[in-house]
C-alpha cells in the first residue's frame, strides 16, 4: 500500500442524575456474456505442532459462523431505556437535560465518508494537504496548466469511499494518488487533495470549477466522453458480480427471483445491471447513492444478493472480506484514466506523458527476489508487516505505525512508492518475505542467531529493547525465584520463546503455555489484565506504548535480556542491506527516530482524580462558560462535553498527546484546519474545534433509527477511536446477532472483539485497541452523570439558602448541617475500617 488518502464493561447505571429517557420519532455498457467464476483463496496453513516439550499449546477457538443471521432486533431493549415509558421528542425550544442533541436537524448531511486527513500531521507523510470538498475555501477555475500555475495548486478530486480502509496490500487507488502528487510536483504546483461526498459528485465538482484533475479509477464511457477529456488509460479490469460464497454460482438465464442486486447510481455499473436483470426473471435492482465498497460490505451482511464492483475494486474487499466471491466475470475490458476540464490540451498533454514514463499499470509483481536495482526499475518497496499497534493500524482515522512510517521516508528516501503487505501471522513473515512476497520484513524482530540461519540478513539496530514479565498492576514479582509455579503465555516464534525455555530449565516449575500464532503481543497482554492469563513476557517498548493509555499491567520484572530490533531482508541482497544501513546513519534519519520512539513509547497515561465536588461559584471547571457558549448552539449538552473535555486534558488548556492532538479537546491540527480553526493550544478555539468536530461525527449517525442518546455513544467512541472502527463494530454487531443501533451492551461489545485477528482481519479498518473506547464511553457516561448530581445538589443548595436567609434562619440553619456533615464523616470513617478489616480477615 502507498501512503493512500485513508478515508475510520457494564452499562452505566440508571439513577435520577441519568438523562430522561428521550426517544427519536424516526426510529459502458454492453450485454452480459456467459460468467467466468473467479477461484477461492486457498486456506491458510495452521502454525505446526509443538514438538513434545511438556509445553501446552492455547487451544484455538473454532471460527463461528459469520453469516449468522441477526437476532430480531426489536426484543433488544435499548440499555438506557426505562420500562413503561411512552415513546416522545422535546420540542426544539426545550433545553436539554440528558447526554444527547435533538435528532435529525434540517441541514444534516447525507455524507458518510470520513474525516481522516490526520493521516497526514506530524507522524505521516507531508507535502501535501487533504479537505472536504465543502470544508475547502475553494475558488472557480476553468482555466488550463498557466491559469493553474498562478493559483500554485492542483486540486485533485476523489472519492473519500474508494480509500477509506486500512489496505492490508497495494491497491490500484494507491498508486493513482501517489501518482497524482507525483504530477502535481512534477508541474510545479502543490497537491490539494478534495475528498466528494459520493462517485457521482466527482464529474459535476470537476466542470463546475471546483476541482482539476480527477484521480479515481474513473471508467471511459460515451456519456463521459461528451462532457470531459481522459488521459491515456491507467489500467484495464472488468466488471464482476459479486455475492457471499455461499450463494450459487449465476448461470445463463437462471430464474433468479426474489434476489436483490444493488448498484452505486451514476456508475457504469448500471447497465450491467440492467441487462442482468432483463436476462433473469424475478431478480430485484436498486439504485442506492451509497459507495459500492459499502454495497459490498452489505452483501456480506445478507442485506442484499449482489452487487456489481470493477476487479480491481473487489481486490481491495477482499483483502478484509473473505466470505465474499466473484460469482461472475464479464469479459468487457474497462479502460480506467484520469478526468480533466475539456480545452485544457496543455494539462492533458503533460498527463499523459506522465503516464507513459510511469506506465500505471496494476499489473504489479507478486514474487520478486532480486535487490534494490531491481526495487528502483518497478519504483516499488515492499514491506511485510503486521497490522497492530507501534506497527501499522488505524487510530482516529489515520493510519500510523513506527515502523510503517519510517519505512515510508526510507522508500522516499530511494525515491519509490511503499507497499505494505500484511502478513497473517507472525511466523509467517520471514517464510514470505523468502517466497519473494515481500523486499523487507518490519515488525521490531529482534535480532537473533535462530532467525539469521533462516536465510536472511538483519540491518543494523535502529531500536532496542528490554525484555521482562508483563503482569497485572497488583501482582508484585521481586525476583526470578518468583516465577516459580506460575505459567507464562508466549506465541513459539516469538523471540522471547527460547528465552522462556531457559528459564524453565533453572526453574522447572515454571509453567509455560502456548498462545496461538495469530495472537499479537498486546491482545496476549490484554487477557493478563483480564486474569485470563496469569503472566507473559514482552519487550519494554510494547508495554510503554500500552501503557500510554491504560494502568492494569505493568512491566513487572526485567530479565536483563535487552536485545536489539533490526529489518530483515533475503540473504544476497547485499544493496538492500547496505542502504538501509545508509539510511540509518542519516542525521535526519536518527532524529526522526528519537522523536518516533518518544511519541510512541514515552508517553505514560496522565492521571487525575475525579472531581467529587464543584468549586464554591459552583462551576466543574474553569472552562464551563466557553463550553455553554458553544455547547448549546450545537444542541449538545454542555455537562457531557465538560465530561469529555476532562476524559481528553484533565482541563490542561496545554495537553499534547503522543499522536499530536492538542488542547483541552485533545482536535489534531488537521481537523482544526478542516473546521477553520488553528492554536489549538488557547482553550476558546480548542472548544470550539472539538464540538464542531463532535457535530460532524454526529450527524453520521443520523437518520438510521438510532435513538439521540446511543448517536451521542456512538459519537464519543468516534471521537475517541475513529469512524471507520465504530463503523466496522456496528457490523461486526449485526454478524454477531447484536444491536448495531445500541451502544452499551451491543456494539460495545464488538468493539472489544476487533483486536482479536480472528474478528478484525474482517474489519474495513482493521485492528482496532478496543478497550479504549469502552472505557472512554463508559467513563465519560459516569462523569457526566456526576456532574448532573452536584449540580442539581449545588442548585438546590442554593435556594435553600436563598429562603433561609429570607427568613432570617441562615445561622441556625448552617450549624445544623455543619453538625450533620460531622455525624456523618464520623459514620463513613468507621464504615470503611470495619470493611478494610473484613477484606484483610475474610474468614473471621
Amino acid at each position: 500500500m502507498t501512503a493512500a488518502i485513508s478515508c475510520a464493561p457494564d452499562r452505566p447505571p440508571e439513577d435520577s442524575g441519568a438523562a430522561p429517557d428521550v426517544r427519536s420519532t424516526m426510529n459502458t455498457e454492453s450485454r452480459a456474456t456467459d460468467e467466468t467464476p473467479g477461484a477461492t483463496e486457498p486456506e491458510q496453513a495452521q502454525p505446526a505442532d509443538t514438538a513434545d516439550t511438556g509445553i501446552e499449546k492455547e487451544p484455538v477457538a473454532k471460527e463461528e459462523n459469520q453469516t449468522e443471521k441477526a437476532k430480531d432486533k426489536s426484543a433488544v431493549k435499548d440499555p438506557e431505556s426505562k420500562p413503561d415509558l411512552p415513546e416522545m421528542v422535546l420540542p426544539e425550544t426545550t433545553p436539554h437535560t440528558g447526554a444527547y442533541r435533538h435528532a435529525n436537524p434540517d441541514n444534516a448531511p447525507n455524507s458518510a465518508y470520513l474525516l481522516n486527513s490526520e493521516l497526514f500531521d506530524d507522524l505521516g507523510p507531508k507535502g501535501f494537504e487533504v479537505y472536504l470538498l465543502d470544508r475547502f475555501e475553494n475558488y472557480e477555475e476553468f482555466g488550463d496548466l498557466e491559469a493553474l500555475k498562478k493559483r500554485g495548486k492542483l486540486r485533485i478530486l476523489v472519492d473519500a469511499y474508494s480509500m477509506s480502509a486500512l489496505h492490508r496490500g497495494a491497491t490500484q487507488q494507491d498508486i493513482e494518488i501517489e501518482e497524482a502528487r507525483k504530477i502535481a510536483e512534477e508541474l510545479g504546483l502543490f497537491p490539494v487533495f478534495l475528498l466528494v461526498n459520493t462517485f457521482s459528485d466527482l464529474v459535476p465538482a470537476l466542470l463546475a470549477g471546483k476541482g482539476d484533475l480527477i484521480a479515481n479509477n474513473l471508467t471511459i464511457t460515451e456519456d463521459r466522453l461528451y462532457k470531459i477529456d481522459f488521459s491515456y488509460p491507467t489500467i484495464s479490469t472488468r466488471v464482476v458480480l459479486v455475492s457471499r460464497k455461499d450463494e450459487p454460482e449465476v448461470k445463463k438465464d437462471a430464474p433468479l427471483r426474489g434476489k436483490i442486486l444493488t448498484i452505486t447510481a451514476g456508475t457504469s455499473y448500471e447497465a450491467f445491471g440492467e441487462s442482468l436483470r432483463e436476462r433473469h426473471s424475478g431478480m430485484v435492482l436498486t439504485h442506492s447513492p451509497r459507495n459500492f465498497v459499502d454495497l459490498a460490505i452489505d452483501v456480506a451482511l445478507e442485506h442484499s444478493d449482489f452487487t456489481m464492483l470493477d476487479e480491481h475494486i473487489f481486490d481491495l474487499v477482499k483483502q478484509y472480506r473473505d466470505d465474499l466471491k466473484v460469482n461472475k466475470r464479464y469479459p468487457q475490458q474497462q479502460l480506467l484514466a484520469w478526468g480533466i476540464r475539456k480545452n485544457s490540451p496543455d494539462l492533458l498533454k503533460a498527463i499523459n506523458q506522465h503516464v507513459r514514463q510511469r506506465l500505471l499499470t496494476y499489473g504489479r509483481v507478486d514474487r520478486y527476489i532480486g535487490d534494490l536495482k531491481g526495487i528502483k526499475q518497478r519504483g516499488v518497496l515492499r514491506v511485510l508487516l503486521r497490522n497492530r499497534t507501534g506497527v501499522y493500524h488505524m487510530w482516529k482515522g489515520r493510519i500510523m505505525g513506527f515502523e510503517y512510517n519510517t519505512l515510508k521516508d526510507f522508500a522516499d528516501y530511494l525515491g519509490v512508492r511503499l507497499d505494505v503487505e500484511v502478513a497473517p501471522a507472525n511466523e509467517k513473515l520471514i517464510p514470505m518475505l523468502l517466497e519473494g512476497k515481500g523486499d523487507i520484513v518490519a515488525n521490531f524482530m529482534a535480532i537473533t542467531e535462530r532467525r539469521k540461519k533462516m536465510g536472511v540478513a538483519f540491518s543494523d539496530p535502529y531500536h532496542s529493547a528490554k525484555v521482562g514479565i508483563v503482569a497485572r498492576k497488583d501482582d508484585m514479582i521481586n525476583s526470578v525465584e518468583d516465577l516459580q509455579g506460575r505459567t507464562i503465555h508466549i506465541r513459539k516464534s516469538s523471540s522471547h520463546y527460547p528465552i522462556v525455555m531457559e528459564l524453565k530449565k533453572q526453574y522447572p516449575t515454571i509453567k509455560v503455555q502456548l498462545a496461538p500464532e495469530e495472537m499479537e503481543t498486546v491482545q496476549i497482554i490484554d487477557r493478563v489484565a483480564e486474569g485470563k492469563y496469569d503472566l507473559t513476557m514482552s519487550d519494554n517498548h510494547i508495554v510503554q506504548l500500552e501503557r500510554t493509555w491504560r494502568d492494569d499491567i505493568h512491566f513487572a520484572l526485567d530479565l536483563d535480556h535487552d536485545h536489539d530490533h533490526g529489518w530483515i531482508v533475503r540473504d544476497g541482497n547485499d544493496e538492500l542491506l547496505a542502504a538501509l544501513n545508509k539510511f540509518l546513519t542519516e542525521k535526519e534519519v536518527r532524529s526522526d527516530l528519537a522523536t518516533r520512539i518518544k511519541r510512541y513509547f514515552k508517553n505514560p497515561k496522565r492521571s487525575r482524580p475525579e472531581i467529587t465536588k464543584l468549586k464554591d461559584d459552583g462551576s466543574i471547571s474553569p472552562y464551563d462558560d466557553l463550553v455553554k457558549k458553544y455547547a448549546e448552539p450545537a444542541d449538545f449538552d454542555w455537562r457531557l462535553i465538560t465530561a469529555q473535555m476532562f476524559q481528553e486534558s484533565m482541563f490542561d488548556p496545554k495537553a499534547k498527546s503522543w499522536v499530536g492532538a492538542r488542547g483541552l479537546m485533545q482536535v489534531m491540527p488537521a481537523t482544526g484546519r478542516q473546521v477553520g480553526i488553528s492554536n489549538l493550544f488557547d482553550p476558546e478555539n480548542s472548544v470550539k474545534a472539538g464540538i464542531k468536530y463532535m457535530d460532524w461525527l454526529y450527524r453520521k449517525f443520523d437518520s438510521k433509527g438510532i435513538t439521540p442518546e446511543n448517536m451521542m455513544w456512538f459519537t464519543l467512541a468516534s471521537y475517541n477511536a475513529g469512524l471507520g472502527h465504530v463503523y466496522d463494530a456496528q457490523d461486526l454487531a449485526e454478524q454477531k446477532g447484536w444491536d448495531r443501533k445500541i451502544w452499551f451492551d451491543n456494539v460495545e461489545k464488538a468493539m472489544l472483539l476487533l483486536s482479536d485477528p480472528k474478528y478484525y482481519k474482517r474489519a474495513r479498518y482493521g485492528y482496532a485497541r478496543g478497550t479504549e473506547p469502552v472505557q472512554y464511553v463508559q467513563k465519560i457516561s459516569e462523569r457526566f452523570r456526576s456532574y448532573v448530581k452536584l449540580l442539581d445538589a449545588h442548585q438546590r443548595n442554593k435556594e435553600a439558602i436563598g429562603y433561609l436567609r429570607f427568613h432570617g434562619l441562615l445561622f441556625s440553619w448552617q450549624w445544623l448541617l455543619e453538625k450533620d456533615i460531622a455525624r456523618r464523616n464520623v459514620a463513613e470513617q468507621k464504615y470503611r475500617s470495619e470493611e478494610k478489616a473484613m477484606t484483610r480477615f475474610p474468614g473471621s
